[in-house]
């Protein structure tokens, strides 16, 4: 029965974790769908979804530091939700345009909808990097020294990205009954009304802020002279990489092999992939997210980290050999393994090494690093390979890379613990030899 009992200091929180994904879900999970349909090629998909995540680099920091500065997270965070809710409204006017054929790149960039849609998703994805952090900051000042519990907060945000996926999914079939597009207009209603909701959750929620902590910049900077911090982020960087051909790509794939060997699952196509991504979340997010405090308190933060490439190189494997899309929903079961365990890792770990005061810093450095730099990179690397390779050639391909990532991963690892081992017997030594010296010197 522990294991069920409710906090109930943090129920509001994991309230806002199920809305917050749940209205993020719908626009994220079939953006490169609506982007396909409006004729665009996967090196178009791929260039924007590479742009969308760059003004985290300057809005994580900022929001990190002004927070954290002026303790206000609870104002800037109810203005974010707020500036997003407008940005879903405006989603819901701009045309759904259309095209039976690819259009040509150059021509692409030259239509005013092209980039009234761009400019008006970047700027809710902003919303969304800067909430994230946020909602993460304000989450372990609530855990305190049980930050290794978070996975079990944002597994409330697993469960509402399943509900929402699903009824998204089925929304679009069948508002599109009879169309020869898809009619993606009830995914943005649905993110508006999930956005409006957690409006009025925020304002419920008590968020307690020591003003007497006081940044240390040099502390922050202190930490960078570790090797052990610096392989850490190095690891976050490349999780970045890997996650845009899960969360932009593989919806794009299985229209692809639905088009070439199932054209007869293309009338109920985005409920097959509302279904996946309900997989995604019911099957592998929300228990991994529930029992990581378990796994990295038992195998630690880096080796959570090794199980993740694994996870990885196995799921991209198997998508490599899939020509029917309904076999993908069996294979978001490692999502459990390749998101959940390795984002709980990578937030409590940041929250851990974090300077007292520095919290938010921290956090907002993380997000820089997953989202900032490895998704990015990610995102053009994906659009360039599927648009060269194809999407089996390329699975193939990344499945092979992300194993001989791993090997070299574990072999860091081993490698810094001993180092790390040396070092501290090292100090050891110096210490009992200093406090001979002067013990000696005293007698003397």
């Amino acid at each position: 029965m522990h294991l069920f009992q409710i906090n109930k200091k943090l129920i509001l929180l994991k309230i806002h974790y199920f809305l917050s994904l749940a209205g993020l879900t719908p626009l994220l999970g079939f953006l490169s769908t609506i982007l396909r349909q409006r004729g665009y090629s996967s090196v178009i998909v791929g260039l924007i979804f590479t742009f969308l995540p760059l003004p985290g680099l300057l809005i994580r920091p900022i929001v990190g530091g002004i927070t954290d500065k002026y303790k206000c997270r609870k104002f800037v965070f109810i203005l974010i939700m707020i500036i997003m809710s407008l940005l879903s409204i405006v989603l819901i006017f701009i045309p759904g345009t259309a095209s039976k054929t690819q259009m040509d790149d150059d021509y692409v960039i030259t239509l005013p909808m092209f980039w009234l849609f761009f400019m008006t998703v970047t700027l809710f994805h902003t919303g969304i990097i800067a909430k994230t952090l946020m909602e993460d900051t304000i989450c372990m000042d609530f855990l305190g020294d049980e930050k290794h519990k978070y996975g079990q907060q944002r597994a409330w945000g697993s469960i509402g990205r399943g509900f929402i996926a699903i009824i998204s999914g089925v929304s679009v079939d069948w508002f599109s009954k009879g169309q020869d597009y898809k009619n993606y207009t009830p995914i943005y209603v649905i993110s508006l009304i999930c956005n409006l909701l957690n409006i009025y959750v925020a304002t419920k929620i008590e968020v307690v802020e020591n003003i007497e902590r006081q940044v240390i910049a040099s502390n922050v900077k202190k930490l960078f002279s570790k090797i052990s911090v610096l392989a850490y982020f190095l690891w976050v960087v490349l999780f970045g990489v890997l996650c845009p051909f899960i969360w932009y790509y593989v919806y794009m794939y299985m229209e692809e092999i639905a088009d070439i060997y199932h054209p007869e699952t293309k009338p109920y196509i985005k409920t097959i992939q509302g279904v996946a991504l309900s997989i995604q979340c019911f099957g592998g997010e929300f228990p991994f997210f529930f029992l990581s405090s378990y796994v990295i308190k038992h195998i630690g933060h880096m080796n959570s980290f090794s199980l993740m490439f694994v996870g990885f190189a196995v799921r991209f494997f198997l998508y490599s050999i899939i020509t029917n899309p309904v076999w993908v929903l069996p294979v978001e079961m490692l999502n459990g393994v390749t998101y959940a365990l390795a984002y709980s890792a990578a937030a409590s770990y940041a929250a851990q090494i974090a300077p007292p005061g520095a919290e938010g810093t921290l956090q907002a450095l993380l997000g820089t690093a997953l989202m900032g730099f490895g998704v990015p990179m990610g995102s053009f690397l994906g659009g360039f390979m599927f648009d060269r390779f194809g999407f089996i050639v390329s699975f193939k391909i990344l499945s092979g890379a992300v194993l001989a990532i791993c090997v070299i991963q574990i072999t860091v690892n081993q490698l810094i613990n001993r180092f790390s081992k040396n070092e501290n017997v090292n100090e050891e030594d110096e210490s009992y030899t200093g406090n001979t010296t002067s013990d000696s010197n005293g007698i003397l």
